[in-house]
């Protein structure tokens, strides 16, 4: 080989390095990693299959309500705080808009499309509702077929589990009936 081919070869290697570098250490990320907590959420599937953008259920991801005498606490995007209940389920402990000032060993997840209103006129309570960036759900495409006919009916209860990283980043493990 002369030197051409040989220095050709070294950089197509490394472009192919560089290439591969960030997805690979996404996965190795998501599955080795010690720094998350696995977060059932309950949620019902209200889209079962949509022939145009593939095999995937559309979620109703609950809690997707916040209370909060705080008026004007976050706007559009912030942070739901969560931690698990007794039975394993996440719930909401608060919303908030840095996620730099979080304490550590509390894991957030950014959410969005955040609204309020007062709960009733009587009291100053306010009501944020939310929707969590995992309320699609693809599905492997062998085991599809056989879970679409199972959830052919709106409304089917299920839980999603969610691995939550201390970085805010997140990865759905799985999907089972509740």
């Amino acid at each position: 080989m002369n030197k051409n081919k040989i220095l050709l070869l070294v950089l197509y290697t490394l472009a192919l390095a560089a290439i591969l570098y960030y997805p690979v250490s996404k996965i190795v990320k998501f599955e080795v990693s010690p720094d998350y907590e696995e977060f059932k959420f309950k949620a019902t599937v209200y889209d079962p299959y949509d022939p145009m953008r593939g095999r995937y259920v559309q979620l109703q991801v609950t809690p997707d309500i916040w209370e909060s005498a705080d008026r004007d606490l976050v706007r559009h995007t912030g942070y739901a705080v969560i931690r698990k209940d007794s039975k394993g389920f996440a719930e909401v402990l608060r919303l908030t808009a840095d996620f730099s000032q979080l304490p550590k060993g509390e894991y957030a997840v950014k959410v969005n499309s955040i609204y309020s209103h007062c709960k009733n006129e009587k009291s100053n309570i306010m009501e944020y509702h939310f929707t969590w960036p995992f309320n699609r759900f693809y599905l492997n495409e062998l085991k599809a077929p056989e879970l679409e006919k199972e959830l052919r009916r709106r409304n089917t209860p299920m839980i999603l589990k969610v691995k939550i990283f201390n970085d805010g980043s997140f990865a759905v493990t799985g999907m089972e009936k509740h």
